[in-house]
């Protein structure tokens, strides 16, 4: 009797029927398949090849471009490997580059790139945390010389990658080498990415700074004092910037004619005789009629107001963006001879708020002193009125205090507590809360605007913090943060931490 042949189940894959539906592009049944057998289906099944398969359904997806079948597929298994190689050794990506193959789906390399980056970022923090650095280091030196204009690799790692946390994770590369306090690890990292974030902090109910992590770990010596060298030197070399206000102009002090010189606006060479055109300092040149109308654009202080603080009110080259130039700003003598009058004084009004605001600051500071004249006190008003009577400028929501100036930041705790080095060699840090009373909400839409009232020297809020009782965990931590205390613990040891810091203040909390 001839011996029974020996069933060989299919790859579940396979049997699930996602494979053969990604194959032929039924999405629909590809999504059906996916739900239907997720808990029978894991990320390991779709991370290998079935036999006989030349494509895993990574490559399928890929071949047909589908961007929304490969999100659909990492929301239901975040841990499929990109990196699969086919049959033949090729990746998804390179599958999704074959002009031959599939169907051109807008967006899908951009979007592939992106989620092997995360793969990647998640690769390194694993191997940081299992202490394998030599791996890690390895791997950084691959991938960070993937040449980004290569459409066939994807893009290099850089610190910016490593300056946050993967995805569903609590802790980064920086958060584990300080775990293991591995010194060699922690100069290495930092040679090879000078700006790595060294105060990163973990995303954990209580966050924790990578010193706190030395610490509990009793990384107490060598390590911990690399680590705050290492932080310190980072804060001593971001010196603040010198103000454009004052800075020099460009060395063309007067017009030349525009024929036959480019304009990088209109891109036309040949104009009439009594054209004359302006160049910057790298010879990019704008006709008459362009750089008229580029002034009264970079003049704008209803449409544009945030862009003329960031260049001080400066006219600068219309390549600045484009082409990265870095010209010197158009002197003020040029301008007044190019442009007419009208937009002159326009051009001279976005100069005086820039300087207003670069003032505003010196003259608030003069309130507590009580020495604030009336003249002074409208100056500002000015700064701030709008067209319709009413103030751009908010108020503290406690005490009433103001103007405060929060320009165009919706999220206050973005920048709330961050330390900035100074000119002195100190450190100053960054308060978006109310200075009068300490007063913070996170967000701008919780702030009253400013009613144009100045409160006098003598006027003292009812209660100079906000009570910690009935603050949420955001507010404490941000207050802690603010005063340069730990941000660990829960909603009641944070209250207690803040409370006692109230009291060593002398301010009201309970």
């Amino acid at each position: 009797m001839p011996p029974k042949k020996k069933f060989k189940a299919a790859h579940r894959i396979d049997a699930a029927g996602v494979l053969q539906a990604a194959k032929v592009g039924d999405w629909n049944a590809f999504r059906s398949s996916v739900l239907k057998h997720k808990k029978t289906l894991s990320f390991q099944n779709f991370n290998e090849l079935p036999p006989g398969r030349n494509f895993g359904v990574v490559h399928q997806i890929a071949y047909h471009r589908n961007t929304d079948a490969l999100s659909f597929l990492l929301q239901h298994h975040p841990r499929v490997d990109l990196k699969l190689p086919t049959k033949d050794g090729r990746s998804a990506l390179e599958v999704s580059l074959d002009e031959d193959e599939g169907t051109v789906h807008a967006g899908f390399v951009d979007y592939l790139k992106e989620r092997l980056m995360i793969q990647t970022h998640h690769e390194l923090v694993n191997k940081a945390l299992n202490g394998n650095f030599d791996a890690l280091f390895e791997q950084l030196e691959e991938e960070r010389n993937h040449d980004e204009a290569d459409e066939e690799t994807p893009n290099p790692v850089t610190v910016d990658t490593l300056n946050a946390i993967p995805p569903g994770r609590s802790w980064g590369v920086i958060h584990q080498i300080s775990y293991w306090g591995d010194i060699s690890a922690l100069e290495r990292l930092l040679q090879t990415f000078s700006t790595l974030n060294l105060e990163l902090e973990t995303n954990e109910e209580a966050p924790q700074l990578p010193t706190d992590i030395a610490i509990g770990r009793g990384h107490n010596g060598e390590y911990l004092t690399k680590l705050r060298a290492a932080i310190e030197a980072q804060a001593d070399t971001k010196k603040p910037a010198a103000s454009k206000v004052t800075a020099p102009s460009s060395s063309m002090k007067a017009p030349v004619p525009a024929n036959g010189k480019l304009c990088r606006i209109c891109y036309m060479e040949e104009h009439e005789d009594d054209v004359v055109a302006v160049g910057c300092d790298n010879d990019h040149f704008m006709c008459q009629p362009c750089f008229a109308s580029w002034v009264e654009s970079e003049s704008d202080i209803d449409g544009n107001p945030q862009n003329i603080l960031l260049n001080g009110g400066r006219i600068t080259c219309v390549c600045k963006k484009s082409d990265d130039c870095g010209s010197l700003s158009f002197g003020n003598k040029l301008i007044a001879t190019v442009v007419s009058d009208e937009i002159y004084e326009k051009y001279l009004r976005a100069r005086d708020f820039v300087v207003g605001k670069e003032a505003v600051a010196g003259a608030l500071s003069k309130i507590n002193k009580g020495d604030m004249d009336a003249i002074e006190q409208e100056q500002i008003r000015n700064m701030y009125r709008t067209k319709q009577g009413s103030y751009s400028a908010y108020m503290c929501g406690e005490c009433s205090f103001g103007p405060i100036d929060h320009g165009w930041c919706g999220n206050l705790s973005t920048h709330h507590g961050e330390k900035k080095a100074k000119s002195d060699g100190g450190v100053a840090v960054t308060s978006n809360a109310c200075p009068k009373c300490g007063w913070f909400a996170n967000n701008i839409n919780d702030w009253p605007h400013w009613d144009g009232n100045f409160k006098p020297a003598s006027f003292k809020p009812k209660a100079a913090q906000k009570p910690v009782s009935s603050m949420t965990v955001p507010m404490l931590k941000a207050a802690l943060k603010l005063r340069g205390a730990s941000c660990s613990g829960n909603k009641v040891v944070l209250a207690a931490r803040l409370q006692a810091l109230y009291d060593q203040e002398g301010t009201i909390g309970s």
